[in-house]
Order: structure tokens, then C-alpha cells, then sequence
């Protein structure tokens, strides 16, 4: 289930930092959260009025429209692309890798699957919570009540285990 890293809730003309917990359990014991509308914005949830809250699912529904449309016509613009920082055209570049590197990162996945399996519940959990859900080690130490370099050490010394695991 998803589980946002912060969420925002408007409170004295002003947006308020909850924790996902502490979210949760005011939209349990709070009525007036019932009513309330939240967009996802980058990994967070944030408490928006009604007509933002209509307006961005009105937006997200056309820009999903206007893609189904030109993917049907078979229309492709990279001028559409073209910022200050980008150049359109540089789309254009075939860059994909050869078929050889492409087997070779396969087998390295798939070995790297095999070596995770290795490691136990907790290994994974952080290697997951670090690497793969993105939370900063000092997210982790606050969950599991310690401080972060003992986090550091461990995700290290999981690290050298399965580069060990890997090299075997």
C-alpha cells in the first residue's frame, strides 16, 4: 500500500506537516477530514481546495486524452519538447545500448534477485525502505529508534554482504 513521506494539511490559514501515522489516525478519529480532498505531489500528499482538487483531475484527464489521441494517430512532435535547457531534437538520438550490454545487465539483475533472497527479512526491509522507496537513512533510524550512522553501518555491512553474495 502506499504510504506518503509527509502530508499536508491546511490548519490556521496555513499547511501543517503531518507525519503519515499522525494523518491517519486524525482522519480516524476527526470528522472533519472526511471532507477533505488530497492530491499526491511527489512522494506526499497535500490538502487541497475543491476547485484545485477538480482542476488538476481536469488537467491530468486531458493531458491523458491528448496522449491516447496522438498515440492512436501515430502523431510524434519533439518541437512539443523543446525548453531553454532541452533541445527537441536530441530525442532523435537512438541511445540505446547494445544487445550485449542489455544481457549482461539481465544476468546481473537476475543474479542480484537471487542474492536479495539470501539476505533476511530485515536486510531486505532496508535495503528496500533505503534504495528502492528512496527514504534517507536518517527517515530509518527515527523507525527503528536508533541513530543513523548505526543505520549507515548496517545498510554498509548488508551492502558487503551482498557484493560478497554477488562475487560467489
Amino acid at each position: 500500500m502506499y504510504q506518503p513521506r509527509k502530508v499536508f494539511v491546511m490548519e490556521n490559514g496555513g499547511y501543517t506537516e503531518l507525519s503519515y501515522e499522525e494523518f491517519c489516525r486524525r482522519r480516524e478519529t476527526n470528522p472533519s477530514y472526511a471532507g477533505k480532498l488530497f492530491l499526491p505531489l511527489y512522494g506526499m500528499i497535500m490538502e487541497v481546495s475543491k476547485a484545485d482538487y477538480e482542476d488538476f483531475y481536469r488537467q491530468e484527464r486531458r493531458q491523458k486524452y491528448i496522449d491516447e489521441r496522438s498515440a492512436g494517430n501515430g502523431d510524434i512532435s519533439y518541437d512539443m519538447l523543446t525548453t531553454e535547457d532541452f533541445n527537441g531534437e536530441d530525442i532523435l538520438v537512438d541511445g540505446r545500448e547494445d544487445i550485449s550490454e542489455q544481457v549482461a545487465r539481465k544476468m546481473m539483475l537476475d543474479k542480484l534477485r537471487i542474492c536479495l533472497l539470501q539476505l533476511s527479512e530485515e536486510e531486505r526491509r532496508l535495503i528496500q525502505l533505503h534504495f528502492y522507496d528512496n527514504i534517507p537513512q536518517t527517515e530509518i533510524s527515527r523507525l527503528y529508534g536508533m541513530n543513523q550512522s548505526s543505520v549507515s553501518r548496517r545498510i554498509n555491512k548488508i551492502l558487503l554482504k551482498l557484493k560478497k553474495l554477488l562475487d560467489d
